[in-house]
């Protein structure tokens, strides 16, 4: 069964599999959105899809900012 998000900007992405659905979700957002999605948040929304059913899920336009110092 195809895996779909929804992007506010008009992007859909399909896949197979949550895999391929998770790696689509990270590539868009940063190809076309500068958002560098850790592998957690594109999961996080992978997961809303399958939740909310036909409810479309939607990339969000802002996102926390990750820096060095969260890493200490």
């Amino acid at each position: 069964m195809d895996k779909a998000l929804h992007c506010h900007c008009g992007f859909e992405a399909r896949a197979e599999d949550e895999d391929r659905l998770v790696a689509a979700v990270r590539r868009h957002a940063f190809e076309a959105h500068g958002m560098a999605l850790s592998r957690d948040e594109a999961l996080v929304l992978a997961f809303r899809v399958e939740l909310d059913g036909e409810v479309p899920t939607t990339i969000p336009d802002t996102t926390t900012a990750h820096t060095n110092e969260e890493d200490r």
